[in-house]
């Protein structure tokens, strides 16, 4: 009889650790899906910040690109030769301070950057090798502008639309 309890009691004793050990297992497995869900969604909250702030850094430069901008920041120079270069010069150093951002941007989105500055690239030498060779700094600088305001659409503004589509696609 001794013998029958102590099995009944090891039965039972085994079936509740066996319980015990389940249920532990659950809760542990339970807290790892729900901390595991926490996690992605922070991470989801930093990668959209970091979208966010890619797409507003995108459109500085692209606003800085433009003619209009560039020559009220950009000093003269000694011929148009070397205005240009300068010009040219500060599209690239702009473009490539920027670079990292196009890791939070859509690829599609990225050409379309890429677009706009060659763009404007293209834009600046064709106004400057459309000049006489006479030219002044200040009649290139005219050049640039009026031809920055001829354009129906900049390239900048074309890619600030397009980011402002992309943009709402995100939020």
């Amino acid at each position: 009889m001794e013998y029958n309890f102590l099995l009944m009691f090891i039965v039972s004793l085994i079936l509740v650790v066996g319980a015990f050990i389940y249920l532990f297992n659950r809760f542990i497995q339970t807290e790892n899906q729900r901390r595991n869900f926490e996690l992605r969604m922070k991470n989801s909250e930093n990668v959209l910040s970091n979208k966010l702030q890619a797409y507003e850094r995108m459109v500085l430069f692209l606003e800085r690109i433009r003619p209009s901008s560039m020559i009220r920041r950009t000093p003269d120079a000694h011929n148009i030769s070397d205005f240009e270069m300068l010009l040219i010069e500060t599209v690239q150093v702009e473009f490539d301070h920027n670079l990292s951002q196009q890791i939070y941007i859509r690829p599609e989105t990225w050409k379309v950057i890429l677009a706009a500055k060659n763009a404007t690239q293209i834009m600046i030498k064709n106004v400057f090798h459309s000049l006489e060779s006479t030219a002044t700094v200040q009649e290139a600088r005219e050049a640039l502008l009026n031809q920055a305001i001829n354009q129906e659409e900049s390239p900048s503004s074309t890619a600030i639309l397009y980011l402002q589509k992309d943009i709402q696609g995100i939020i």
